[in-house]
């Protein structure tokens, strides 16, 4: 299990990390709202603002902590942690790329009212919003981002930079590949395979293997061209 949060420590006594959200579209902007839950709960940071290409990403919106700088151009520091809060699987990997080299890092962030049991493991970076349950022995990647009120089945296995949208039921033994994107409401039968990469239309029921790169749409899922 990988630690979700850990405290700076510097000479002279412990000091509060600041949390960073990575992105600030309007998944950025609900993480955000889930990262004051955890440090009203308890964990050692305090939301600190946002990064985001965009510099008119908050214009006519009402926020409370400010757009800090570019993902570009920010240099991480020491006592600075990062959360990547963008939806699109290949926007985030890229991204997380890019600060890991310049030596950012970064911090899961699951809501005190997730459930994970203790059999299951959960990779680096991980952002589990309310309501979450993930199951007996569970196994969910690093930088996978899993929205409101989604379940991941037992012994299902989430690999890294997949995205689960809200209501979605990742049943027993499903295996999502790297950089699958689930939307929203979308139930996939137990012990299916999705290819990496695969992109999961809402409202979906998937009952039978899916190829990687494809995308699928519909009740019983089918395959179709964007």
């Amino acid at each position: 299990m990988v630690l979700l949060y850990s405290v700076s420590l510097h000479a002279g006594g412990n000091s509060v990390n600041k949390l960073i959200v990575v992105g600030a579209g309007g998944c950025g902007r609900d993480v955000m709202h889930w990262a004051s839950d955890c440090a009203a709960a308890g964990a050692p940071w305090q939301p600190y603002g946002f990064i985001d290409d965009n510099p008119n990403a908050f214009q006519g919106l009402k926020q409370s902590l400010p757009l800090l700088g570019s993902i570009g151009d920010w240099c991480p520091k020491e006592e600075q942690r990062f959360v990547v809060a963008i939806a699109d699987p290949a926007s985030r990997r890229r991204v997380v790329a890019s600060l890991t080299a310049r030596g950012a890092i970064f911090s899961g962030l699951v809501h005190p009212t997730a459930r994970v049991v203790s059999t299951a493991t959960l990779g680096e970076g991980v952002i589990l919003s309310p309501y979450v349950v993930v199951s007996d022995n569970a196994k969910v990647g690093d930088f996978v981002f899993v929205n409101l009120h989604s379940a991941l089945g037992h012994d299902s296995i989430t690999e890294e930079y997949c995205t689960i949208c809200s209501f979605c039921d990742i049943t027993g033994g499903v295996k999502l590949e790297q950089g699958v994107y689930v939307g929203s409401r979308v139930t996939i039968t137990p012990q299916t395979i999705i290819g990496e990469e695969a992109f999961l239309c809402a409202g979906s029921v998937v009952l039978q293997r899916v190829l990687p790169r494809s995308k699928v749409l519909g009740n019983p899922a089918k395959p179709f061209a964007m």
